[in-house]
Protein backbone atom coordinates (compact mmCIF):
# COMPACT_ATOMS: atom_id res chain seq x y z
CA UNK A 1 0.00 0.00 0.00
CA UNK A 2 2.76 2.55 1.08
CA UNK A 3 4.39 1.36 -2.31
CA UNK A 4 1.98 2.28 -4.54
CA UNK A 5 1.40 5.60 -2.68
CA UNK A 6 4.73 6.77 -2.78
CA UNK A 7 4.93 6.02 -6.62
CA UNK A 8 1.60 7.61 -6.78
CA UNK A 9 3.02 10.75 -5.11
CA UNK A 10 6.05 11.32 -7.29
CA UNK A 11 4.78 10.62 -10.37
CA UNK A 12 2.53 13.38 -9.69
CA UNK A 13 5.50 15.50 -8.09
CA UNK A 14 7.52 15.03 -11.27
CA UNK A 15 4.94 15.19 -14.05
CA UNK A 16 2.48 18.18 -12.94
CA UNK A 17 3.55 20.61 -15.72
CA UNK A 18 2.31 20.72 -19.03
CA UNK A 19 5.32 20.67 -21.35
CA UNK A 20 3.83 21.82 -25.18
CA UNK A 21 5.62 25.31 -26.66
CA UNK A 22 3.62 28.01 -26.37
CA UNK A 23 0.75 29.10 -28.60
CA UNK A 24 2.43 31.89 -30.65
CA UNK A 25 0.94 33.59 -33.46
CA UNK A 26 2.61 36.98 -34.63
CA UNK A 27 5.40 36.73 -36.84
CA UNK A 28 8.64 38.68 -36.51
CA UNK A 29 11.13 40.40 -38.84
CA UNK A 30 14.72 38.73 -37.08
CA UNK A 31 16.43 37.33 -39.39
CA UNK A 32 17.47 33.34 -38.60
CA UNK A 33 20.15 30.73 -40.10
CA UNK A 34 18.97 27.05 -39.52
CA UNK A 35 22.70 24.95 -39.28
CA UNK A 36 22.10 21.28 -40.00
CA UNK A 37 25.02 19.21 -38.76
CA UNK A 38 24.90 15.66 -41.16
CA UNK A 39 26.33 12.66 -41.01
CA UNK A 40 25.32 9.89 -43.46
CA UNK A 41 21.94 11.93 -43.33
CA UNK A 42 21.06 11.52 -47.09
CA UNK A 43 17.34 9.74 -46.19
CA UNK A 44 16.53 11.89 -43.40
CA UNK A 45 17.98 15.08 -45.12
CA UNK A 46 15.95 14.74 -48.35
CA UNK A 47 12.81 14.81 -45.97
CA UNK A 48 13.69 17.97 -44.06
CA UNK A 49 14.48 20.13 -46.92
CA UNK A 50 11.78 19.06 -49.42
CA UNK A 51 9.11 20.77 -47.45
CA UNK A 52 11.99 23.52 -45.99
CA UNK A 53 13.10 24.91 -49.05
CA UNK A 54 9.68 25.21 -50.40
CA UNK A 55 8.67 27.55 -48.19
CA UNK A 56 10.48 30.08 -49.32
CA UNK A 57 11.24 33.00 -46.35
CA UNK A 58 13.65 35.93 -47.44
CA UNK A 59 14.64 36.37 -43.60
CA UNK A 60 15.91 32.30 -43.42
CA UNK A 61 19.11 30.95 -44.53
CA UNK A 62 19.86 27.29 -44.30
CA UNK A 63 23.00 25.41 -44.03
CA UNK A 64 23.84 22.15 -44.00
CA UNK A 65 27.03 21.02 -42.62
CA UNK A 66 28.36 17.72 -44.14
CA UNK A 67 30.27 15.83 -41.49
CA UNK A 68 32.38 13.99 -43.60
CA UNK A 69 29.81 11.53 -45.13
CA UNK A 70 30.35 8.64 -47.13
CA UNK A 71 27.25 8.82 -48.21
CA UNK A 72 25.17 11.61 -50.62
CA UNK A 73 24.48 14.38 -47.75
CA UNK A 74 26.53 16.81 -49.82
CA UNK A 75 24.74 16.45 -52.52
CA UNK A 76 21.22 16.54 -51.55
CA UNK A 77 21.96 19.49 -49.78
CA UNK A 78 22.77 21.10 -52.67
CA UNK A 79 19.97 20.22 -55.02
CA UNK A 80 17.41 21.24 -52.41
CA UNK A 81 19.42 24.43 -52.62
CA UNK A 82 20.60 24.75 -49.28
CA UNK A 83 24.09 26.60 -48.05
CA UNK A 84 26.58 23.43 -48.52
CA UNK A 85 29.88 23.41 -46.44
CA UNK A 86 32.10 20.65 -46.18
CA UNK A 87 33.30 20.42 -41.83
CA UNK A 88 36.77 20.14 -41.83
CA UNK A 89 38.64 16.88 -40.71
CA UNK A 90 37.32 16.49 -37.05
CA UNK A 91 39.92 17.73 -34.19
CA UNK A 92 41.26 15.29 -31.51
CA UNK A 93 39.54 16.91 -28.85
CA UNK A 94 35.98 17.65 -30.50
CA UNK A 95 32.55 16.08 -30.64
CA UNK A 96 31.51 15.48 -34.68
CA UNK A 97 28.23 17.46 -33.87
CA UNK A 98 29.36 20.11 -32.11
CA UNK A 99 32.43 20.67 -34.84
CA UNK A 100 29.75 20.72 -37.22
CA UNK A 101 27.36 23.06 -35.29
CA UNK A 102 30.44 25.76 -34.77
CA UNK A 103 31.94 25.54 -38.22
CA UNK A 104 28.11 25.95 -39.70
CA UNK A 105 28.05 28.77 -37.00
CA UNK A 106 30.91 30.89 -38.32
CA UNK A 107 29.05 31.17 -41.96
CA UNK A 108 25.85 31.80 -40.48
CA UNK A 109 24.42 35.31 -41.70
CA UNK A 110 20.91 35.17 -39.12
CA UNK A 111 20.33 37.43 -36.49
CA UNK A 112 19.53 33.69 -34.54
CA UNK A 113 20.67 30.36 -34.48
CA UNK A 114 18.76 27.24 -35.23
CA UNK A 115 20.55 24.29 -35.02
CA UNK A 116 18.65 21.70 -35.56
CA UNK A 117 19.19 17.64 -36.98
CA UNK A 118 18.96 16.04 -39.81
CA UNK A 119 16.16 13.81 -38.95
CA UNK A 120 13.64 16.37 -37.69
CA UNK A 121 11.23 17.89 -40.02
CA UNK A 122 8.48 20.77 -39.31
CA UNK A 123 4.91 21.03 -38.92
CA UNK A 124 3.48 23.96 -40.51
CA UNK A 125 4.97 27.66 -39.60
CA UNK A 126 7.26 26.03 -37.16
CA UNK A 127 10.39 27.66 -37.80
CA UNK A 128 8.81 30.99 -37.79
CA UNK A 129 7.10 30.08 -34.17
CA UNK A 130 9.87 29.33 -33.12
CA UNK A 131 12.09 32.32 -34.10
CA UNK A 132 9.40 34.62 -32.59
CA UNK A 133 9.20 32.73 -29.32
CA UNK A 134 13.02 33.51 -28.42
CA UNK A 135 11.65 37.15 -29.99
CA UNK A 136 10.15 37.40 -26.82
CA UNK A 137 12.36 35.89 -24.47
CA UNK A 138 14.81 38.50 -24.99
CA UNK A 139 18.25 38.42 -26.57
CA UNK A 140 20.07 36.60 -23.60
CA UNK A 141 18.28 33.67 -23.69
CA UNK A 142 18.71 30.20 -24.86
CA UNK A 143 15.99 27.58 -25.97
CA UNK A 144 15.64 24.05 -26.53
CA UNK A 145 12.72 22.09 -28.37
CA UNK A 146 12.34 17.95 -28.35
CA UNK A 147 10.61 16.97 -31.23
CA UNK A 148 7.82 15.82 -31.33
CA UNK A 149 8.45 11.54 -31.19
CA UNK A 150 6.69 10.16 -34.17
CA UNK A 151 6.62 6.39 -33.44
CA UNK A 152 5.32 3.69 -36.16
CA UNK A 153 6.32 0.59 -34.17
CA UNK A 154 6.56 -1.13 -30.71
CA UNK A 155 10.52 -0.74 -30.34
CA UNK A 156 10.02 3.00 -30.69
CA UNK A 157 7.25 3.27 -27.77
CA UNK A 158 10.09 1.27 -25.91
CA UNK A 159 11.82 4.67 -25.54
CA UNK A 160 8.58 5.87 -22.98
CA UNK A 161 10.45 6.08 -19.82
CA UNK A 162 13.54 7.56 -20.82
CA UNK A 163 11.69 10.18 -22.85
CA UNK A 164 10.08 10.73 -18.62
CA UNK A 165 13.11 10.86 -17.15
CA UNK A 166 14.85 13.40 -20.28
CA UNK A 167 11.96 15.89 -19.30
CA UNK A 168 11.66 15.44 -15.33
CA UNK A 169 15.14 15.79 -15.28
CA UNK A 170 15.18 18.87 -17.24
CA UNK A 171 13.17 20.91 -14.57
CA UNK A 172 10.27 21.54 -17.05
CA UNK A 173 7.42 19.20 -15.33
CA UNK A 174 7.78 18.79 -11.87
CA UNK A 175 5.40 20.54 -9.82
CA UNK A 176 8.15 22.66 -8.04
CA UNK A 177 9.18 23.73 -11.55
CA UNK A 178 8.86 27.25 -10.83
CA UNK A 179 11.93 27.25 -8.03
CA UNK A 180 13.81 24.63 -9.35
CA UNK A 181 14.27 26.19 -12.50
CA UNK A 182 15.40 25.00 -16.11
CA UNK A 183 17.88 22.51 -15.04
CA UNK A 184 19.08 21.56 -18.95
CA UNK A 185 17.96 21.43 -22.38
CA UNK A 186 17.10 19.02 -25.58
CA UNK A 187 19.49 18.22 -28.17
CA UNK A 188 17.97 17.96 -31.63
CA UNK A 189 16.36 21.87 -31.68
CA UNK A 190 18.36 24.71 -30.31
CA UNK A 191 17.68 28.39 -30.50
CA UNK A 192 19.87 31.62 -29.61
CA UNK A 193 20.32 34.54 -30.62
CA UNK A 194 24.45 34.96 -32.69
CA UNK A 195 25.72 37.76 -30.40
CA UNK A 196 24.89 35.81 -27.21
CA UNK A 197 26.11 32.27 -28.77
CA UNK A 198 29.62 34.01 -29.17
CA UNK A 199 29.68 35.26 -26.32
CA UNK A 200 29.18 31.67 -24.50
CA UNK A 201 32.40 31.18 -27.55
CA UNK A 202 29.67 28.74 -28.92
CA UNK A 203 30.51 25.00 -29.37
CA UNK A 204 33.97 25.78 -28.74
CA UNK A 205 33.13 25.84 -25.03
CA UNK A 206 31.75 22.26 -24.61
CA UNK A 207 33.63 20.29 -27.57
CA UNK A 208 34.51 17.17 -25.54
CA UNK A 209 30.88 16.90 -24.07
CA UNK A 210 28.51 13.99 -25.34
CA UNK A 211 25.50 15.12 -24.12
CA UNK A 212 26.48 18.98 -25.90
CA UNK A 213 22.69 20.20 -25.24
CA UNK A 214 22.85 19.42 -21.88
CA UNK A 215 26.15 21.65 -21.42
CA UNK A 216 25.42 24.42 -23.59
CA UNK A 217 22.16 24.59 -21.49
CA UNK A 218 24.43 24.36 -18.09
CA UNK A 219 26.89 27.19 -19.56
CA UNK A 220 24.58 29.23 -20.45
CA UNK A 221 22.99 29.28 -16.75
CA UNK A 222 26.27 29.94 -15.26
CA UNK A 223 26.51 33.17 -17.25
CA UNK A 224 23.07 34.30 -16.71
CA UNK A 225 21.39 33.81 -19.64
CA UNK A 226 17.86 32.53 -19.49
CA UNK A 227 17.27 28.82 -20.78
CA UNK A 228 13.90 27.57 -21.66
CA UNK A 229 12.85 24.04 -22.64
CA UNK A 230 9.98 22.43 -24.24
CA UNK A 231 8.44 19.82 -26.13
CA UNK A 232 8.13 20.26 -30.21
CA UNK A 233 4.57 19.38 -30.70
CA UNK A 234 2.83 21.57 -33.45
CA UNK A 235 6.51 22.78 -34.29
CA UNK A 236 9.08 20.67 -34.85
CA UNK A 237 9.04 16.49 -35.17
CA UNK A 238 10.90 13.07 -35.24
CA UNK A 239 11.05 9.55 -35.50
CA UNK A 240 14.10 8.14 -33.56
CA UNK A 241 15.28 4.96 -34.37
CA UNK A 242 12.77 3.79 -36.78
CA UNK A 243 11.28 0.07 -36.53
CA UNK A 244 14.50 -1.48 -35.04
CA UNK A 245 15.13 -2.59 -31.42
CA UNK A 246 19.27 -2.32 -32.11
CA UNK A 247 18.95 0.81 -33.52
CA UNK A 248 17.07 1.95 -29.55
CA UNK A 249 19.43 0.38 -27.85
CA UNK A 250 22.29 1.79 -29.67
CA UNK A 251 20.96 5.42 -29.77
CA UNK A 252 19.80 5.56 -25.86
CA UNK A 253 23.26 4.05 -24.54
CA UNK A 254 25.11 6.36 -26.20
CA UNK A 255 24.20 9.08 -24.39
CA UNK A 256 21.62 8.01 -21.87
CA UNK A 257 24.18 7.19 -18.85
CA UNK A 258 26.89 9.96 -19.79
CA UNK A 259 23.76 12.97 -18.93
CA UNK A 260 22.77 10.95 -15.80
CA UNK A 261 25.81 11.61 -14.59
CA UNK A 262 25.74 15.32 -15.19
CA UNK A 263 22.43 15.63 -14.16
CA UNK A 264 21.45 17.63 -11.57
CA UNK A 265 21.73 16.15 -8.20
CA UNK A 266 18.28 16.91 -6.76
CA UNK A 267 16.15 15.73 -9.94
CA UNK A 268 18.43 12.72 -10.12
CA UNK A 269 17.42 12.08 -6.23
CA UNK A 270 14.06 12.30 -7.20
CA UNK A 271 14.39 10.19 -10.27
CA UNK A 272 15.68 7.40 -8.83
CA UNK A 273 13.04 7.92 -5.50
CA UNK A 274 10.14 7.99 -8.61
CA UNK A 275 12.19 4.42 -10.43
CA UNK A 276 12.39 2.70 -7.46
CA UNK A 277 8.89 3.29 -5.88
CA UNK A 278 7.55 2.55 -9.05
CA UNK A 279 9.35 -0.50 -10.11
CA UNK A 280 8.86 -1.53 -6.73
CA UNK A 281 4.62 -0.94 -6.35
CA UNK A 282 4.63 -2.87 -10.12
CA UNK A 283 6.32 -5.95 -9.37
CA UNK A 284 4.35 -6.60 -6.07
CA UNK A 285 0.53 -5.37 -8.12
CA UNK A 286 -0.86 -9.19 -6.88
CA UNK A 287 -0.01 -8.91 -3.03
CA UNK A 288 -1.98 -5.34 -3.04
CA UNK A 289 -5.30 -6.09 -3.94
CA UNK A 290 -7.43 -4.27 -5.40
CA UNK A 291 -6.36 -1.11 -4.62
CA UNK A 292 -3.53 -1.65 -6.16
CA UNK A 293 -4.86 -1.78 -9.51
CA UNK A 294 -6.50 1.38 -8.91
CA UNK A 295 -2.93 3.00 -8.13
CA UNK A 296 -2.05 0.94 -11.40
CA UNK A 297 -4.87 2.56 -13.98
CA UNK A 298 -4.14 6.49 -12.09
CA UNK A 299 -0.43 6.41 -12.54
CA UNK A 300 -0.76 5.19 -16.13
CA UNK A 301 -3.40 7.96 -16.60
CA UNK A 302 -1.32 10.84 -14.90
CA UNK A 303 1.95 9.57 -17.45
CA UNK A 304 -0.61 9.54 -20.21
CA UNK A 305 -0.78 13.17 -20.15
CA UNK A 306 3.10 13.91 -20.40
CA UNK A 307 3.23 11.06 -23.03
CA UNK A 308 1.22 12.54 -25.17
CA UNK A 309 2.43 15.81 -25.67
CA UNK A 310 6.01 13.81 -25.71
CA UNK A 311 4.74 11.88 -29.14
CA UNK A 312 2.17 9.72 -30.61
CA UNK A 313 1.50 7.50 -27.58
CA UNK A 314 -1.81 5.66 -27.71
CA UNK A 315 -4.12 5.85 -24.17
CA UNK A 316 -3.18 1.97 -24.63
CA UNK A 317 0.97 2.60 -24.30
CA UNK A 318 0.31 3.57 -20.83
CA UNK A 319 -0.98 0.53 -19.64
CA UNK A 320 2.25 -0.90 -21.30
CA UNK A 321 4.34 0.81 -18.42
CA UNK A 322 5.80 -2.06 -16.52
CA UNK A 323 7.22 -3.35 -20.13
CA UNK A 324 9.04 0.36 -20.71
CA UNK A 325 10.00 0.43 -17.14
CA UNK A 326 11.78 -2.98 -17.41
CA UNK A 327 13.53 -1.94 -20.99
CA UNK A 328 14.41 1.20 -19.07
CA UNK A 329 16.71 -0.62 -16.46
CA UNK A 330 17.84 -2.94 -18.28
CA UNK A 331 19.35 -1.01 -21.37
CA UNK A 332 20.07 1.55 -18.33
CA UNK A 333 22.69 -1.01 -16.49
CA UNK A 334 23.77 -1.81 -20.17
CA UNK A 335 24.44 2.41 -20.85
CA UNK A 336 26.55 2.52 -17.59
CA UNK A 337 28.81 -0.45 -18.14
CA UNK A 338 29.51 0.48 -21.68
CA UNK A 339 30.22 4.53 -20.46
CA UNK A 340 32.89 3.38 -17.65
CA UNK A 341 33.87 -0.05 -18.36
CA UNK A 342 34.27 -0.43 -22.64
CA UNK A 343 37.41 0.26 -24.28
CA UNK A 344 35.09 1.60 -27.29
CA UNK A 345 32.05 3.37 -27.63
CA UNK A 346 30.84 3.83 -31.49
CA UNK A 347 28.47 6.57 -32.64
CA UNK A 348 28.04 7.16 -36.43
CA UNK A 349 31.46 5.44 -37.50
CA UNK A 350 33.38 7.05 -35.09
CA UNK A 351 34.98 6.10 -31.73
CA UNK A 352 34.03 8.35 -28.62
CA UNK A 353 35.62 6.31 -26.30
CA UNK A 354 38.56 8.88 -25.52
CA UNK A 355 36.30 12.03 -25.18
CA UNK A 356 33.93 11.06 -22.44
Amino acid sequence: MWLMVIAGIMTVFLFWHKVSFPDVKARSNVSYSIIIPARNEEKNLERLLSTLMKDYDDKREVIVVDDQSDDRTYEIAVKFGATAIQAPPLPKEWMGKSWACYNGAKEASGEVLLFLDADTWFSKDGPEKLVQYIVTTGTKALVTVHPYHYMCSFWEKLSAVFHLVVFSSSGITPILKKYLGVQGGFGPCLLIYQNTYWELEGHHSIRKEIVEHLSMARRAQSKGIKTFAYSGKGIVNMRMYPASLRKVINGWSKSFASGAKSASPVMTAANILWISALASFLTNLEKAGWWSLAGYFFISIWLYRTLKEIGSFKWYDALLIPVYFLFFVLLFIYSLLKTFFSKEMDWKGRNISNKK
